[in-house]
């Protein structure tokens, strides 16, 4: 299938760079991210909370509404919560995007203020930049990931049900249903294998999606994918695959695949099936041995995640408290590795010292 592709790529000093043809005015006077010098403070903040007896998090896949964040208020809170840094995506929303914003720059604002916090992570793929004009989104994913030297991309809505939280509100434009492997699918794999940044998706956990997925992982072997929500299955009639072993076995035979842990706890049902959707917890409230035992065996693969959003920034603490009690469950230096340890090595491609 061919691939749309408005980048080309060099070899220089044995590194790859990428060069666009062309770039807008808007953004143009803001400077790349000095990855460098965050890092060190990310590794000084990181040890600093070690040092108050707390475990630090690293949260790789957040988002917000720029609109409704308050940006030192949420810093305190991550403070309270013990969170070491957060990707806090921008979610462009429907009133700035019908006033012309198709990609909001807010991240470099964030990083700025703090940046000891905020790691520089790319616009969400959602609704309605993503939905609505795939390929104007990519456009720009692509212009600005390389232009400002994003670490990280957006999480990418392929296939995914309206949250607990949506469906009592009613909203359906959260039911989105792209085709993993179609024209979009292929321009962003494509340009992730090329870039070497990192990505994120959410595509619902089901036996007729499974395949697609394995199959992009096989045509695209260096795009270094993070698949959403670990266990958080909508509909257990539609999933009769999805097991502790086969993600074992998918994550052995797909070096390039990785997994977040942001999932509900152990009481949340899904209103529109009435089932129990996070599956990593027995009937006893704890975490099943089973998935306990593949994230023991293969830490660096599994990253912590709070999924924090737009309707719910207020309640970070919260969303935290549910993270640790499953990082708590784990045993050490697998907690370590996940809590941060892991979202270190896949960003800066080295182990975090303990």
């Amino acid at each position: 299938m061919p691939v749309s592709r408005r980048f080309f790529l060099t070899r220089g000093a044995g590194a790859l760079s990428i060069t666009f043809l062309a770039a807008p005015a808007a953004g143009q006077e803001l400077a790349p991210f000095d990855m460098a010098a965050l890092k060190e403070g990310y590794r000084r903040r990181v040890t600093a909370i070690k040092d108050a007896g707390m475990l630090p998090v690293i949260d790789i896949e957040s988002s917000c509404n720029p609109q409704k964040l308050d940006l030192a208020a949420f810093a305190r809170a991550m403070d309270r919560a013990g969170i070491a840094q957060m990707a806090l995506s921008v979610d462009v929303p429907g009133s700035l995007y019908e006033r012309g914003e198709r990609w909001g720059h807010h991240v470099h604002d964030f990083v700025r203020n703090y940046p000891d916090r905020f790691i520089p992570v790319g616009n969400g793929g959602n609704h309605p930049a993503w939905t609505r004009h795939p390929d104007t989104f990519l456009d720009d994913n692509e212009r600005w990931i390389a232009a400002h030297r994003y670490p990280l991309m957006g999480e990418f809505e392929f296939r995914h049900y309206p949250s607990p939280r949506q469906f009592d509100r009613g909203e359906t434009f959260r039911d989105v249903n792209m085709a993993l492997d179609g024209p979009a699918g292929h321009r962003l794999f494509s340009f992730a294998e090329q870039s070497g940044v990192p990505f994120q998706i959410h595509y619902e956990v089901e036996d007729g999606l499974l395949p697609v997925l394995a199959a992009m992982l096989a045509r695209y072997p260096r795009a270094k994918v993070i698949w959403c929500h670990l266990a958080q299955v909508r509909f257990a009639e539609r999933a009769s695959r999805y097991s502790p072993s086969f993600v074992r076995e998918l994550l052995l035979k797909h070096p390039n695949l990785y997994i977040d842990t942001a999932f509900g706890g152990p009481g949340s049902v899904y209103k529109p099936s009435g089932q129990k959707h996070a599956r990593v917890w027995n009937s006893s409230g704890q975490v099943d041995r089973a998935w306990r035992d593949v994230i023991t065996e293969l830490p660096y693969r599994f990253l912590a995640a709070i999924d924090i959003g737009g309707d719910r920034l207020d309640r970070l603490e919260e969303w935290t408290a549910n993270l640790r009690k499953f990082l708590a469950e784990l045993p050490r230096p697998a907690r370590d590795i996940v809590a941060h340890g892991a979202a270190w090595k896949l960003l800066f491609g080295e182990e975090l010292p303990p």
